[in-house]
């Protein structure tokens, strides 16, 4: 048996050229599956907390077991230089998501935009009204945004 962590698939593109010009804080992963965004997080020197409801382990991050829809875990007002959400769409999140960053603080959120729970751009910016674009975009698989908090 091996004790090997399992392998993670890189990271997205769109969320690596808007985030790796940012200095290191204080991220939260929310849905973070396998942990691709907060391996790449922590290896640039972040401070990662990363929930998901089957969590594995993730080198440099805090990994907490959560399920999202029953609110095991509460974003705090205010606490995190960056929350990052990558394929994962609970609309009644994205409140608690906006809140929960601080001021000049970046929210990187990704949705699939057909199925169940299909989102789009245009809600993720009716969501976050006022915030500075980094980076957006829409196609027939999936919507991200990424933002900056006035």
């Amino acid at each position: 048996m091996s004790n090997r962590l399992p392998a993670h698939s890189p990271p997205a593109p769109e969320l690596v050229a808007a985030l790796e010009s940012l200095p290191p804080g204080a991220a939260l992963d929310l849905a973070c599956g396998a942990g691709r965004h907060s391996l790449w997080l922590a290896e640039r020197g972040w401070r990662v907390t990363a929930i998901d409801q089957e969590p594995v382990p993730i080198p440099g991050a805090l990994v907490l077991k959560a399920d999202l829809e029953d609110r095991d875990f509460g974003v705090y007002p205010e606490a995190w230089d960056l929350i990052v959400c990558w394929l994962y769409w609970q609309e009644t999140l994205l409140p608690d998501i906006a809140a929960g960053v601080r001021p000049g603080g970046v929210v990187a959120l990704a949705g699939k935009t057909s199925g169940r729970f299909a989102t789009s751009l245009a809600r993720y910016r009716a969501a976050f009204p006022g915030w500075q674009e980094i980076a957006s975009g829409e196609d027939e698989r999936r919507a991200y945004f990424i933002a900056r908090r006035p």
